[in-house]
């Protein structure tokens, strides 16, 4: 059973690849702002739909909330986008919980363990930190996903921690979208936030007197 289990999940990280690909080579924020101008009344309603289909796939949020802030006032795009997001983002996350859980959890390090009991235990403010960093890409999707993080602190987290990042992309429009998101460079630079910040954090704790003496033997 376990065998079948991580076959199935190889499988679909092949074909996830592979959507991702051709998706990223076939679709533009240009391509996505005349789709929704040629909806008329429905574009909203398949923005949103179409945000949470494809955005679990990898593709950038971006492509969809550039064009989204050339369509609609400032107000409608920004809340469209953040709808669009949430329930892209819980897609990614119920299927990492499926699919992926139990194999992550036996493959956790102490860190990463440490993490996952604080979320465990309450959760929202650190998937709120996370989203701040990472806004609302599909990795920090999956990786909640696998975590004993709760569905009620995941929403909460999520859902106020994408508030920064979705109204930037809306208001500045595409200039941030293609610094910020359309390069790799970007994931790498949102890992670099994390350690820096957990370096930053680690160091004050062993700078605290309290928290020295409470350590010593």
């Amino acid at each position: 059973m376990a065998i079948v289990r991580r076959v199935s999940a190889l499988v679909v990280v092949i074909v996830v690849v592979a959507v991702v690909v051709m998706l990223n080579q076939a679709i533009s924020a240009s391509d996505v702002e005349a789709f929704l101008v040629e909806r008329g009344w429905l574009g909203p309603l398949v923005f949103v739909v179409t945000m949470w289909i494809l955005q679990p796939l990898l593709l950038p949020g971006p492509v969809f909330m550039v064009p989204a802030s050339l369509v609609w006032s400032a107000p409608a795009a920004i809340a469209l986008s953040w709808v669009g997001n949430m329930g892209a983002s819980f897609i990614a996350f119920a299927f990492a919980r499926w699919v992926a859980r139990d194999w992550a959890q036996q493959r956790l390090t102490d860190r990463l363990r440490a993490w996952d009991s604080r979320v465990a235990q309450g959760g929202a403010r650190e998937v709120a930190v996370l989203r701040l960093f990472t806004g609302q890409i599909t990795p920090a999707d999956w990786l909640l996903g696998v975590s004993s993080v709760r569905l009620t602190p995941f929403f909460l987290g999520t859902a106020i921690g994408i508030i920064p990042s979705v109204v930037l992309v809306v208001l500045v429009g595409a200039s941030v979208g293609d610094w910020l998101f359309a390069e790799p460079s970007r994931w790498g630079g949102a890992l670099v936030a994390i350690a820096i910040v957990g370096a930053l954090r680690r160091i004050q704790r062993r700078g605290n007197p309290a928290t020295a003496g409470h350590s010593a033997p």
